[in-house]
């Protein structure tokens, strides 16, 4: 069997829909043969996730990984942190002051949709290991205060929109020095999400380099071959590592584990030199 890498998904521990055992049975159906679950600013999902592949014996390799928040020039720029020691310390003082700016910032986006007459009930923040957007979208749809999850956001969560509250996230060069520090390696998420000119994506690709930025996501799930090759090329040019990750949030036919994800010939992959821990 052919070797399948999905380096990007997430479980109920942030903003997924699938408990970590089911994620890592949907993968190994889907011919996923190594996998990183990498929750939002926190590793609590890892120690369920190995525990099912053990007791499902799946011939399936799950590697530690996490997403960590930063920002730069303004914008939320997402972290991959890849084959990590999720017990370092200086991983998990890290991870404890995101998860706290991640409730205040649920607390606080709570608190602005309320003043502004939407009457939405969703998790307390205390009741959730890592509250997100998703969760109040989630609420505002279910409750029928919106007609679906784009339209929450356009309306009311996403940036500059009514309930958005910008946060001072860690910066880039915290987050990629933690996850040395942890063992790990760092890729950037998604490179196309961000909405970036092409100068713009080299620039940022460029300073997290400067800081030990190891690669950047060529491969994923939803793109065309022309952003694929591009984000190839410049990976090439940078000297930066590919990595490959579906972004699996839920069964979606258009976001699958494993799915799409092979790697332009011209790249050199993230994990070639890894043990898996």
């Amino acid at each position: 069997m052919s070797e399948c890498y999905d380096l990007h998904s997430h479980s109920h521990y942030s903003d997924g829909e699938l408990a970590p055992a089911e994620l890592v049975s949907r993968a190994a159906e889907h011919g996923v043969t190594h996998l990183a679950l990498t929750d939002h600013d926190t590793v609590s999902g890892l120690a369920a996730a190995h525990a099912a592949v053990q007791q499902q014996g799946l011939a399936l390799t799950l590697i530690n990984g996490v997403e960590i928040t930063c920002g730069w020039q303004g914008f939320e720029i997402h972290l991959m942190g890849l084959n990590i020691d999720p017990e370092h310390p200086e991983l998990q003082q890290l991870l404890q002051a995101q998860q706290q700016l991640r409730c205040n910032r649920y607390e606080q986006m709570l608190a602005k949709l309320h003043k502004a007459g939407i009457d939405v009930q969703p998790p307390l923040a205390a009741e959730m290991t890592m509250p997100t957007r998703k969760h109040l979208a989630d609420a505002l749809v279910e409750q029928g205060w919106v007609k679906d999850f784009a339209t929450a956001f356009r309306r009311y969560l996403g940036k500059g929109q009514q309930a958005y509250c910008a946060t001072e996230w860690c910066d880039l060069a915290t987050a990629i020095q933690v996850i040395r520090a942890a063992g790990g390696h760092s890729a950037l998420a998604h490179p196309h999400a961000y909405q970036l000119s092409n100068k713009w994506l080299r620039r940022l690709l460029q300073e997290a380099k400067d800081y030990g930025l190891d690669g950047v996501e060529v491969a994923v799930g939803q793109q065309s071959p022309g952003q694929r090759m591009a984000l190839a090329t410049m990976a090439q040019e940078l000297g930066l590592k590919a990595s490959a990750g579906s972004d699996f949030h839920g069964p979606r036919p258009w976001r699958e584990l494993g799915k799409n994800l092979c790697l332009p010939a011209n790249t050199v992959p993230i994990w070639q030199q890894w043990h898996a821990r």
